[in-house]
């Protein structure tokens, strides 16, 4: 292959005068790899710039692709100029490159503008336009900040026979906010300042008690090398302001609600605490309105999808839990399951779309004014910004609420007597999760439903089958197929044609399997630790649903900004090339996937 005519036509290099790339096209090497061959390992000094003319390769760090090169794309420009690669590249398919040695592309940057701006440009623009799916990007990032980047207290100690009072002058003296009480047995409590405040001034405690007695034990912890991501997810779920660190087991100190939130500089964990204190239906809406802000914080920061998930997940569980308490009387919460589906129940729910949820009720018992306080839950809910949902899959329908029994019913008609409807009631239901109330009811309908299957291996194809039922929109070149006309013009619908078939495959493995997680990463890894999905196959799938939800999230926040409905649709013309490159091959995994559960579930031989 003669390197000049092939360099002529590729950017930057097509700007150089004849006698320079004449120059260059006699410094150049042809190299060839095959599918899977390493170009450059991680941190290695590249000593050349490497031109692809054919194929294309992928940067892979930490297990994740963090950048793609194609056809005409010059890399790794970066590691060439710091002198170590930021991952491991390697070739996606068989590929042909020119390797333009580090000394000639040192010299066309000193000499030659018309071929450095450009590069220089495109460079940037790869990097500010990759931000939504380059989770490189996050190594400055709040995502990989440990537990030990922010400032962790001391660790302040007093035995439990202590008293308050003796308890209140060390916190004085140390200026701490709590301290670690140690009884006889060896077990370690906490106390605050506030629970020896409330002791002395509330309780009429004596000063000269044991703050033994009123410390709390069962204590919180973290390691040292966690991340903070941890810590504030573990506050939000414990609803604590502060867990004990450790460090090879043993007590480092305290991390402070306080010091995390200055840390990582965003109101999260104040929002659960807006909600735990939440006295009325409109306390709780100035909660409920703030959770799109933060989205946009943790997003912007370069979080990774799947921990933002998995924070407003818990954010909705306490938001929802909360709204059921000041809704219903307790002995309502003591009889009842209130469980979010959907999307809602796999964690995968970010902005709000619609609502989907259901109320289990203890068999036998009834409530006279149930239907008025379902309605109250859906309109509220309604009013926070969380839409209806259009399949009326809500409390306020009484489909959706009724005994366990009366569900038992329903689960034994969706697996014995199947139909479209049925189906889809199945699926949303299969991946419920539970918010407020008793989940025993939740468990015992979750245990009746696999009962049923295991007499009915026949219903796991038909269950598979949605998998398949939409088309992907990726033509026979690999274009595109977007709408012609109408609202959705030169768009393509994300969730139906990426998304759903990833997530309902995903599904109907972990369904076949009986594995308990709903959330779609986690059903993946536990799928590839059972070896139903390969490594490289779990890895794809995990890289394809991650890449379409972040597009998704983003193009969603981009509409929220501009006053627009919610949808799963995107225009691929608004994305940068590397988007869409990333997206196309999104959509080859998709198309590979549907093969592999066609052949899983022999879907060719169901009628």
């Amino acid at each position: 292959m003669e390197p000049r005519p092939q360099l002529s036509r590729i950017p930057p290099f097509d700007r150089l005068p004849a006698e320079t790339l004449a120059r260059v096209a006699e410094a150049v090497d042809v190299l060839f790899f095959r599918r899977d061959q390493t170009v450059l390992t991680e941190q290695e000094a590249p000593d050349s710039l490497y031109v692809l003319t054919q194929g294309s390769v992928q940067v892979l760090a930490g297990g994740e692709v963090i950048a793609r090169y194609g056809p005409e794309d010059c890399f790794d420009l970066e590691a060439l100029l710091r002198r170590r690669s930021p991952g491991r590249i390697v070739a996606r398919e068989d590929t042909v490159c020119l390797a333009l040695p580090r000394a000639e592309f040192l010299y066309l940057l000193a000499e030659c503008p018309e071929f450095a701006d450009p590069l220089f440009a495109e460079l940037a623009g790869r990097t500010a336009g990759s931000r939504p799916v380059d989770t490189h990007g996050e190594l400055a990032g709040f995502m990989i900040a440990k537990i030990g980047d922010a400032y962790v207290h001391p660790p302040l100690q007093v035995t439990a026979a202590s008293s308050i009072h003796e308890a209140a002058r060390a916190m004085r003296d140390n200026r701490a906010t709590s301290l670690l009480v140690v009884r006889e047995d060896g077990e370690i409590g906490i106390c605050s300042g506030t629970d020896l405040r409330n002791a002395v001034v509330i309780e009429r405690r004596s000063p000269d008690a044991p703050v033994g007695d009123i410390a709390s034990y069962g204590l919180v912890s973290l390691e040292e090398d966690d991340f903070l991501f941890n810590a504030l997810l573990t506050m939000t779920r414990h609803s604590i302001s502060r867990v004990v660190i450790r460090h090879d087991g043993a007590i480092r100190g305290v991390l402070e609600q306080v010091d995390l939130l200055s840390y990582l500089s965003n109101h999260s964990h104040l929002i659960a605490v807006q909600i735990e204190r939440a006295g009325s239906r409109e306390e709780l809406a100035k909660a409920s309105h703030e959770l799109t802000r933060v989205i946009e914080a943790l997003h912007g920061k370069g979080v990774k999808l799947r921990y933002i998930g998995q924070l407003l997940s818990e954010l909705n569980k306490k938001l929802l839990g909360k709204l059921f308490t000041l809704i219903a009387p307790p002995e309502l919460i003591d009889n009842a399951c209130l469980v979010v589906m959907g999307s809602e129940g796999r964690e995968e729910q970010i902005l709000k779309t619609d609502q989907d949820n259901a109320l289990l009720l203890r068999d036998g018992y009834t409530h006279p004014g149930l239907d008025a306080i379902t309605q109250a839950f859906t309109e509220a809910l309604v009013a926070f910004g969380y839409p209806p949902c259009p399949g009326n899959i809500m409390v306020s329908n009484p489909y959706w609420t009724k005994p366990l029994g009366a569900f038992k019913d329903e689960i034994f008609n969706w697996i014995k007597r199947p139909s479209e409807d049925g189906f889809m009631h199945f699926a949303i239901f299969f991946d419920a999760m539970p918010v407020a109330g008793d989940t025993a009811l939740l468990d015992e309908a979750k245990r009746y439903l696999h009962q049923q299957l295991q007499s009915n291996s026949g219903f796991f194809a038909h269950f598979a089958r949605a998998t398949v039922s939409f088309e992907t929109p990726l033509g026979f070149f690999q274009n595109f197929v977007t709408g012609k006309d109408g609202q959705h013009r030169d768009e393509l619908d994300l969730k139906k044609g990426g998304i759903f078939p990833l997530t309902h495959g995903v599904r109907s493995l972990a369904l076949e399997h009986r594995l308990e997680p709903t959330n779609t990463l986690e059903r993946i890894e536990a799928l590839e630790a059972k070896g139903v999905l390969t490594p490289a196959r779990a890895a794809e799938l995990t890289e394809a649903l991650t890449m379409m939800s972040t597009l998704r999230l983003t193009t969603g926040l981009r509409k929220l900004k501009a006053g627009l409905p919610q949808d799963n649709f995107v225009n691929p013309n608004e994305l940068n090339k590397l988007e869409r490159e990333l997206l196309r091959d999104s959509f080859k995994i998709v198309n590979e996937f549907k093969k592999f559960i066609t052949f899983h579930f022999k879907l060719n031989l169901v009628t």
